[in-house]
């Protein structure tokens, strides 16, 4: 896909359809640690002078250009990065799928009969077809790390909060984090220095290895202790990853969806996909709950998180599935693609509901590549990269 894993072909774009379809490059402003690395923004950032697609026409046509980058942008640029375009993304964020935004689904060079996931699924198809470097995009309940590991590739969603919003239209802020995608976990490092300059290093030096989800992802568990030289811990999480999480999950975004975009979506919905119409409706509905369901699912997240944040103590990584099987098949029906999705929310769930950070790194396994998911208590974020790396070349040597 590029010249020794970093070697860019930028002939690719047109073939694997990632950018949208009146992406500008924007010049770096000054030299620094990202000099010289080719990023793809996801379309739904503030550029100066443009109204973001938020991954549909009709966003386009009802929305005013923007005054300024937003925060990240301008970072990105000042610190030496290229913004070689915008990509494509699902409509209003909105889907895990990757199939639901402006003209023609982004095309996954890792594995073609899958979409890229999403929503962040163009950011991932220029990341996997050797376009750019890095991928910048967005994660309220997986949208970065599922084209992560639908497309091969190594992914951070930051320790919650540690990377501005500022400028970037909201899905459901209370989970909304700014995330990235690259072929190797270093270009995510360099990244993460700069947007998150205050996050420390962090120290982690147990592994917490689950022993119900099969033996296979236990042994994938164990790689990723042996590259740590940390100890091994075995546990059960079926209780962090279970459907009453994913509803959760589901219900808390739902409501927040519908706070900030309701009267958008109202006048518009008309224009969307099916699949996304179903979705806003049950946005509104969930909109209606009295106070006593909503105050319960805010308690109940609550404890969940303090859950995770428990588990994990200061110094642990928990090794966790980020896709529950080979996915999303581009031959799936919509139902098929609705029931993937929804166990992809159960996996995703500890670390949007927690704010914990989480990697994803995609690793070699005899003929095959597997992609595992790093959480790690929050400010953690460089040392859960160190492991991905770490377990990423221990893998390619086994």
């Amino acid at each position: 896909m590029s010249r020794n894993d970093e070697g860019l072909d930028g002939t690719r774009h047109t073939s694997v359809c990632c950018f949208v379809r009146d992406s500008v490059e924007l010049a770096p402003t000054g030299e620094g640690d990202l000099s010289p690395l080719r990023m793809a923004l996801k379309d739904m950032f503030d550029v100066a002078g443009r109204v973001s697609s938020f991954g549909h026409p009709r966003w386009r046509e009802t929305h005013e250009p923007a005054r300024a980058h937003a925060p990240v942008v301008a970072a990105l640029l000042a610190h030496g990065a290229t913004i070689a375009g915008l990509a494509k993304m699902d409509q209003l964020a909105y889907s895990l799928i990757g199939n639901a935004g402006e003209g023609t689904p982004p095309a996954n060079a890792f594995d073609p009969e899958c979409f890229c996931g999403g929503s962040s699924s163009g950011s991932a198809s220029a990341v996997a077809g050797g376009v750019v470097d890095v991928g910048i995009g967005t994660d309220t309940g997986g949208s970065v790390r599922i084209p992560a590991a639908a497309c091969g590739l190594c992914s951070l969603r930051p320790t919650h909060g540690a990377v501005s919003t500022q400028g970037v239209l909201p899905l459901a802020p209370s989970l909304d984090a700014v995330g990235f995608l690259a072929r190797r976990p270093e270009p995510l490092a360099r990244t993460l220095r700069v947007l998150a300059p205050e996050l420390g290093a962090g120290v982690l030096a147990r592994v917490l290895v689950p022993t119900d989800l099969g033996h296979a992802f236990e042994r994938l568990g164990r790689t990723v202790a042996a590259a740590a030289g940390a100890g091994v811990e075995e546990v059960a999480v079926r209780g962090l990853v279970d459907a009453r999480t994913g509803d959760l999950h589901a219900r808390i975004q739902g409501r927040e969806i519908w706070a900030h975009h309701a009267d958008w979506v109202t006048a518009n919905l008309a224009f969307l996909a099916e699949d996304v119409q179903t979705r806003l409706r049950r946005c509104e509905a969930l909109s209606r709950d009295g106070r006593e369901a909503v105050e319960a699912d805010l308690r109940a997240r609550a404890a969940y998180a303090a859950d995770v944040v428990a588990r994990l103590g200061a110094d642990s990584v928990l090794v966790l599935p980020v896709l529950p099987r080979r996915g999303p098949l581009r031959a799936w029906s919509s139902a098929e693609l609705a029931a993937f999705r929804a166990e992809c929310f159960r996996l995703t769930a500890p670390s949007s509901l927690s704010g914990c950070p989480q990697a994803v790194v995609s690793m070699a396994v005899g003929e095959t590549v597997r992609s595992i998911g790093l959480l790690g208590p929050r400010g953690c974020d460089h040392a859960l990269l160190e492991l991905a790396d770490g377990a990423r070349a221990a893998a390619g040597r086994a």
